[in-house]
């Protein structure tokens, strides 16, 4: 019994390097278009000609 559960321990804490730079790349990804939404948000908010060329009225 001892020995099966530490060979379930040893096989699932197995690193998987490809997923390890995918989950680095989503995150990454993620942070980027946050801070670009934000960014642009902000943009939007504070500069009237903006507002005025995407809604159409003034702000």
């Amino acid at each position: 019994m001892k020995d099966e559960l530490q060979s379930l321990v040893v096989r699932s804490s197995d690193p998987l390097e490809s997923a390890n730079n995918q989950s680095l790349f989503v995150g990454s990804a993620l942070v980027f278009f946050n801070l670009l939404l934000m960014f642009c948000l902000g943009f939007y908010w504070i500069n009237p000609s903006v507002h005025q060329f995407i809604s159409g009225r003034p702000l």
